[in-house]
């Protein structure tokens, strides 16, 4: 699997653009995270990657084809997005929503059969919430509706996973399940995943490539540790970062710390 965007820019229909000719590729087992300041277009940059919102210039493509030409089932049996997680008021059991992403494998008018139903159990046995197989979506923790999601995007047997903020309001036990869940399946299972993130650390930590969204619309995009840091993370963000390394016996870990605004003259 390669995915690839070329070039890409997006401007609203009165004229104000949020993305200046984006360009980045990832390939399997790659992980890509995206970061940028609240309103750099990082979700908007994401549904121009699904083909949910139309480029101004440039494109996005799968396996060299250009996302807009492919059949919208035929693109979402390779990709499996997992949006920001928001608990929900239907009332569906946990199952009966994961068992929602087989839909790209089944006809109009079909309803899920026993294969379509064994997957739906292979994927949350693989993302550890099996017992939550017949709880309420509105019932679960937050975290445990995010593994659902995750669940839900798997059961389509995705080759890339794109991912929007998937650690977003959850406690520290949580994020690290996420994360955890997420390198594993690229590692393990071979997928490519593209996530957007607010936590620079976990970029570091995570990620084999980033893409930084700054001010003017344009991005910065290579290797994490090339991309992030602390000249290019204050020129986005707008405040002063320090970037420490802190060693233990396991493995090195990146900590990326905010000042305050009165020592960026320092």
């Amino acid at each position: 699997m390669k995915f690839e965007v070329k070039n890409g820019s997006f401007s609203y229909r009165h004229g104000q653009q949020v993305l200046r000719e984006i360009s980045l590729q990832l390939t399997d087992r790659e992980i890509l995270t995206v970061l940028g300041a609240n309103g750099a277009g990082k979700t908007t940059l994401m549904k121009c990657m699904l083909g949910l919102y139309r480029w101004s210039a440039g494109a996005a493509y799968l396996d060299g084809r250009e996302v807009h030409s492919l059949r919208p089932k035929e693109f979402w049996r390779q990709v499996g997005y997992v949006p920001q997680a928001k608990l929900p008021s239907f009332v569906y059991t946990v199952g009966e929503m994961v068992v929602l992403g087989r839909s790209a494998h089944l006809g109009e008018f079909s309803q899920p059969g026993p294969r379509d139903w064994a997957k739906v159990e292979q994927c949350l046995e693989l993302v550890g919430i099996s017992h939550l197989k017949d709880k309420l979506c509105s019932r679960i923790s937050g975290g445990e509706y995010q593994m659902a999601l995750i669940a839900r995007a798997l059961v389509t047997d995705p080759e890339l996973l794109v991912l929007d903020e998937p650690e977003s309001n959850l406690d520290f036990k949580n994020q690290r399940i996420v994360m955890d869940t997420i390198a594993w399946l690229c590692r393990e299972r071979g997928l490519a995943a593209i996530l957007n993130t607010h936590y620079p650390e976990h970029a570091v930590e995570l990620a084999d490539k980033a893409l930084l969204l700054m001010p003017d619309g344009s991005a910065l995009f290579g290797g994490a540790a090339q991309v992030i840091r602390e000249d290019t993370l204050q020129q986005a963000f707008g405040v002063p970062v320090r970037i420490q390394t802190i060693h233990l016996p396991e493995k090195d870990y990146t900590c990326v710390l905010t000042l305050p605004f009165s020592a960026q003259n320092q």
